[in-house]
């Protein structure tokens, strides 16, 4: 993995606007508690609507591992090879690779 994923930094972002949230109260600063806690709030509701449109689905062994490796040799999140794969098919622009 070469990059971190949009999850991972959402995730790390929200837990920097936690810890803001955390010290603005210990320290009773109040503006920056509003605003550390409105930030959190934003990043939290990015995450979980990031989260509300993916549907679960399973997926045959061979096929979750074809995909896997192409994702590790593309260099490319799981979901993106996932994601191209299923249009690609939807749409007809199936082509046949030679196996490996």
């Amino acid at each position: 993995m070469t990059e971190l994923g949009p999850k991972v930094l959402l995730l790390l972002a929200l837990v920097c606007a936690g810890v803001g949230v955390v010290d603005a109260a210990v320290s009773r600063e109040w503006d920056l508690f509003v605003l550390f806690a409105l930030t959190a709030l934003l990043l939290l509701a990015l995450w979980v609507r990031q989260r509300a449109h993916r549907v679960a689905v399973t997926l045959r062994p061979d096929l979750a591992h074809w995909i896997e490796h192409r994702a590790e040799t593309a260099g490319e999140p799981f979901d993106d090879v996932l994601d191209r794969t299923v249009a690609a098919f939807k749409h007809g622009i199936v082509v046949d690779e030679p196996t490996d």
